[in-house]
């Protein structure tokens, strides 16, 4: 009797074996499937520029460059077609979300070869590119808060004996857009953009706000804190864009700023999951 029932006991044994096999065997599937539906992260190419219109609104300024030229836009093909072979389904550029609309409708008028471009390096690296990659749009994402505590800044500096702080700030500056302008004198339009968004050149632009500014009125009204934090308001505003825009299908997305936006949102982006930076030294090869 015993030696009828062992045999029977090993054969519930074998099918309860077979049944937990197919059962990881579906469980090992499902989290396959979990995993492979889950959202990917989205590469981000930074792209910092100069501006290439002149005057514009910053207070440091290139020297005015003839980037209409026919040695600069055979320049701002070759850079476009390095780009293209991102295959972005995204370009960003900085203008105000409010101006989609007529931005759309530029855009459109560029694809049909009915719209000349302005010098804009909006247009002539974001039009030029976006048309390249076949997109619809070209995705305006800035939101523009005016710096509020400029004037209370410079009020403070004096009242507080801190006049040198801001005159610091201009030789830092003025020295660093002088490089830039070297560089583009002596260079190609791509060779600028890979030198002032090396690491240290980011730095080196944030570094105006942080050890500069930040210290005016530091300890009674904060005017220069103020203003480092309209600064930070207004990035984090076109970060916040960026989240809205971005779309689950979209794996590689291209974003053309002014340089001095890309140390913040490169921060911003590098601590979101969602995100992988990619490095433009890496892509400008």
């Amino acid at each position: 009797m015993l030696a009828a029932i062992i045999p029977q006991k090993l054969f519930n044994c074998e099918n309860k074996i077979k049944n937990m096999k197919k059962i990881t065997l579906f469980f090992a599937l499902a989290l396959g499937i979990i995993v492979s539906g889950q959202t990917q992260k989205t590469k981000i190419l930074l792209i910092g520029t100069i501006h290439f219109e002149t005057p514009h609104t910053d207070q440091f300024e290139l020297k005015v460059d003839d980037f209409l030229s026919a040695k600069r836009q055979s320049e701002l093909e070759n850079l476009t077609n390095v780009l293209s072979q991102t295959k972005a389904t995204k370009v960003m550029i900085e203008r105000p979300i409010d101006k989609q609309r007529s931005t759309d409708s530029l855009y459109s008028l560029y694809v049909a070869d009915r719209y000349k471009m302005t010098v804009s390096e909006r247009e002539q690296i974001g039009f030029r590119l976006a048309k390249k990659l076949k997109l619809n749009h070209v995705k305006c994402i800035d939101k523009f808060y005016g710096m509020t505590h400029d004037s209370l800044m410079a009020a403070t500096a004096k009242e507080n004996n801190q006049l040198y702080l801001l005159n610091d700030l201009q030789v830092h500056a003025k020295t660093m857009i002088s490089d830039f302008d070297n560089k583009l004198k002596n260079g190609t339009i791509t060779d600028v953009l890979k030198y002032i968004n090396r690491p240290e050149e980011l730095k080196r632009n944030l570094s105006i706000y942080l050890n500069y500014i930040a210290k005016v009125g530091a300890g009674k009204n904060f005017a220069g804190a103020q203003y480092v934090s309209d600064w930070y308001l207004r990035n984090l505003a076109i970060y916040s864009n960026i989240l809205d825009q971005i779309e689950p299908s979209d794996n590689y997305v291209v974003l053309i700023f002014g340089q001095g936006h890309i140390p913040i949102l490169k921060h911003f982006l590098e601590n979101n999951d969602n995100f992988e930076v990619v490095e433009l030294k890496n892509v400008l090869k």
